[in-house]
């Protein structure tokens, strides 16, 4: 309930709970910095887990893990919060860099200066992507990923990486530099774009999909989760070589499925989970790479992963690019049949309230003359009275058929009803009508809608089709309000070629985010078939 919907009372003593309940001396200040703690310690947990998660994909011997989540972790936490505390995340970050390093055994020196490397990394990304970003959404278009891709991975990495692999051989820790650098390079860019996307679109919208997603999203989520896992522990989970090459590919349909339904958030996530098994494994020595070397077989997995990343990316801003432009067709559409309907509305109040009433005036006038007119009078006022009565008739009926003024008194239902009964009267024909389970009230858009596209589809059937029975039904099921009209003529190449009844129907259900279906079998007949969801939502929430 919002302030202006809340009685005046109640509304002061919530006022005077809230100012009990909160701390008198806390000023915005403070809180501000209780904000930036609580952000920097969660940052730095982050990080540690990152930084652990790194050292356990770190072959033996080498310097250089072959998946290093902490840069990608600190560039994702620079990119969602303000730029007025990255200096908070990068001193919180710096004990958790600190403990984990001197633990795992790596000299003071060599531990500042790769702290150095990576937070310089995520600032410069961090820096890059706000300049050159604009207004743009990140994941959901191509300018925007293109921005990520160009100045939040290839181009701070690239830089740090010289450095990074310059401070290692300095340090003693490797020699062969270029093999540094390259190993370096390439796994923080799979953690760049497997990482960053993840927790950007899941933390920023992850939670009011948590709260929308209906039971079956979940369970599809599920099952989407266990399948990746268990096909990628298949893939690369085997000792030794995999004979048929086609199944290094055998994640592909799952990414594409997490893409399709659950946006880039999901086909990030799920990539994730594949870039952490067949890293984890083909550093074993498991998988469709196990005959080459460790580093060039991680060299390969890591191209194929980038190679998918950039791919997914790019098909998840295309898709979300075209499914803006599709709600931003659909408002246009809907603000003009909206000032359509309320223009009609306008002209049938004026037909109905003013011209109809003074020529009903009229009429009675007439009729008063007409009783006190001589026999010869008589025959040529009553062929006036008539004509006024048709024309007030027309009128009549004009006006109803630009806004059906008894959806706001009888309902949708019941207007329906009404409508098949004229409409089966006027035609001599029968025309049967049933409700099942429809709830009360609808929405006015959504009873407008459908009261038209019943009109138009007995309009065309009664009067192209001729048909003996004709019936229509209106139900409700899974959160969508149905309308089926059935007739005993097979008639449609009538509604495909070029039908102007069926052209209106579907402008009228595109901004209701409605389906049109028509089907005709020789032995049934043709049914017209016409479903709106209650909600304007799709059936399943995506996280893009």
């Amino acid at each position: 309930m919002s302030h202006s919907q809340t009685p005046f009372p109640l509304l002061r003593l919530r006022t005077a709970i809230d100012s009990l309940v909160a701390p008198r001396n806390e000023s915005p200040a403070d809180s501000s910095a209780f904000h930036g703690a609580a952000i920097g310690l969660l940052a730095a947990l982050a990080y540690y887990a990152g930084s652990q998660i790194g050292f356990l994909l770190k072959p033996a011997g080498t310097p250089i893990a072959t998946f290093w989540p902490p840069n990608a972790i600190l560039l994702a936490a620079f990119l969602l919060t303000s730029s007025r505390i990255w200096w908070v995340l990068v001193l919180a970050v710096l004990p958790a860099h600190l403990f984990v390093q001197l633990s795992a055994g790596v000299p003071l020196i060599s531990a500042l200066s790769w702290f150095a490397g990576n937070t310089s990394e995520a600032l410069l990304g961090a820096i890059c992507v706000r300049i050159f970003k604009k207004d743009k959404p990140l994941f959901e278009s191509v300018y925007g990923v293109v921005v990520f891709l160009a100045f939040g991975v290839l181009l701070p990495t690239l830089a740090t990486s010289f450095l990074d692999a310059a401070g290692t051989v300095l340090t003693g820790l490797g020699q062969n530099y270029w093999r540094l650098w390259t190993t370096r390079l390439t796994s923080n860019i799979v953690s760049d774009l497997t990482i960053i996307p993840t927790i950007m679109i899941l933390g920023g919208k992850g939670l009011s999909w948590l709260r929308r997603a209906s039971a079956l999203a979940y369970s599809e989520a599920a099952i989407l989760t266990a399948s990746t896992v268990i096909v990628s522990l298949f893939v690369f989970g085997r000792e030794g070589s995999i004979s048929s090459f086609w199944t290094f590919y055998a994640p592909l349909p799952l990414l594409i499925w997490a893409l399709l339904r659950f946006g880039p958030g999901g086909a990030s996530a799920s990539l994730l989970a594949v870039a952490l098994i067949s890293v984890w494994n083909t550093m074993h020595g498991r998988g469709p790479l196990a005959m080459q070397s460790v580093v060039y077989a991680v060299l390969s997995l890591h191209f194929l992963l980038t190679v998918l990343a950039i791919s997914f990316l790019l098909a998840g801003a295309l898709i979300a690019e075209r499914r803006r432009g599709e709600e931003t067709l659909r408002s246009k559409c809907g603000n003009l049949v909206q000032a359509q309907e309320m223009e009609r509305h306008r002209i049938a109040r004026e037909l109905h309230d003013n011209i109809l009433q003074r020529l009903t005036l009229v009429s009675l006038h007439l009729d008063e003359l007409r009783a006190a007119s001589l026999v010869l009078a008589k025959t040529p006022l009553n062929n006036l009275y008539d004509q006024i009565s048709v024309i007030s008739k027309a009128i009549s009926d004009l006006s109803h058929n630009l806004h059906p003024f008894m959806l706001e008194y009888l309902g949708l239902p019941r207007a329906l009803k009404k409508l098949c009964h004229d409409a089966g009267a006027q035609r001599g024909i029968t025309i049967e009508f049933s409700e099942h389970d429809v709830g009360s009230p609808l929405p006015p858009a959504l009873s407008s809608c459908l009261f038209r596209v019943a009109n138009e589809a007995l309009q065309n059937i009664v009067q192209h089709n001729h048909p003996k029975t004709v019936v229509m039904e209106l139900s409700q099921a899974r959160r969508a309000v149905i309308l089926r009209v059935s007739e005993d003529v097979v008639g449609l190449e009538l509604w495909k070629n070029g039908n102007s009844s069926l052209t209106l129907m579907s402008e009228q259900l595109l901004v209701l985010g409605g389906t049109l279906n028509i089907t005709s079998m020789p032995s049934k007949g043709t049914v017209l078939e016409v479903s709106i969801p209650l909600e304007d939502t799709s059936l399943m929430p995506s996280l893009n």
